[in-house]
């Protein structure tokens, strides 16, 4: 039984969730604000803090009302992330807000998939699953592209059992342990397959944080992971750029 329990649990760890077919309520507002939510991992949790700052952003661009909110989990993996997009009961669901028929719906995610070597394919098919799940919707997804933190730093404060754990799925998985240019490959790569490309806004790391936290350590903080209030403003800055060049085509 608890071979079988274990085995179930390894399974589950690594398989790709089903595609849901849901459609949200409809509860879409009729004054002329531009909504925006953000959702994802850890970044979009912490983003909640800086959603004036972006609103502030979009507002020096634009002449209309800008509404911002972000919701989060820590250390979430995109799968889970999906998963929270059809959940209004747990603090970190993410369905009413989807509810409010955002125009735009900002996407923090892949770190974790990263971290814990999960593979390129089962980044991108669980990452395009919630496009498409936005997409179906009228919700137009904007997806920040991975950018390269300390990857390192986060292995070094990891218990032996998550290392070691960390180190099989690279093997599991076929991955490298360091190298994380194959996880935004293959979401470039499946997003043509699906052939998304015009129905999304893509914001490249190199249109604000060309090399990560070799090129712009400060605006991270000490656990060379999460951005500080520099770096946040740094990407708001660049996000309402894209939305404001999007909203006026």
């Amino acid at each position: 039984m608890a071979l079988y329990y274990s085995y179930t649990k390894i399974y589950d760890y690594y398989s790709f969730i089903e595609e849901k077919t849901i459609c949200y309520e409809q509860k879409k507002e009729s004054d002329d604000t531009l909504r925006i939510i953000m959702i994802g991992d850890s970044w979009a949790a912490y983003h909640y803090d800086y959603d004036s700052l972006l609103s502030n952003e979009i507002n020096k661009r634009l002449t209309k009302p800008v509404k911002v909110v972000s919701s989060g989990m820590v250390g979430a993996k995109t799968k889970t992330i999906y998963e929270l997009m059809f959940n209004s009961i747990s603090d970190c669901g993410t369905k009413e807000l989807i509810e409010q028929h955002p125009n735009y719906c900002i996407i923090s995610a892949g770190i974790n998939d990263a971290v814990a070597k999960m593979g390129g394919k089962y980044y991108s098919y669980h990452y395009v699953l919630m496009l498409k799940q936005l997409i179906a919707n009228g919700i137009k997804p904007i997806i920040i592209d991975m950018p390269d933190v300390g990857y390192e730093s986060v292995y070094k404060r990891e218990s032996l059992l998550a290392k070691t754990r960390h180190r099989i799925s690279s093997i599991i998985n076929q991955v490298d342990m360091w190298s994380f240019s194959e996880y935004r490959q293959a979401l470039k790569t499946h997003i043509n397959e699906h052939e998304l490309n015009d129905r999304i806004i893509f914001i490249p790391a190199s249109s604000w944080n060309p090399n990560g936290i070799h090129e712009i350590p400060v605006i991270y903080q000490e656990d060379k992971i999460h951005l500080n209030s520099k770096g946040y403003q740094l990407l708001d800055s660049c996000m309402a750029n894209y939305i404001f060049s999007d909203s006026n085509n």
